[in-house]
């Protein structure tokens, strides 16, 4: 699997956790959860991100 493909398999496998952004911004505002949650989202998603770059280059190795 080229490059360009499992850069956007690993961007487009973070979409469902950025849906949940506006749900996180709602609570927060309503104080149901702390607004440090949501500086934790964009840390998050680069990691998920990363780890499946790398576990589909890993996946490309295997026999």
């Amino acid at each position: 699997m080229n490059r360009p493909t499992r850069t956007r398999i690993a961007l487009l496998s973070t979409v469902p956790t950025l849906l949940t952004v506006p749900y996180l911004c709602l609570l927060a505002a309503l104080g149901i959860t702390p607004w440090s949650l949501l500086l934790a989202v964009p840390a998050a998603l680069a990691v998920h991100a990363a780890v499946t770059f790398v576990r589909l280059r890993a996946a490309r190795s295997r026999p």
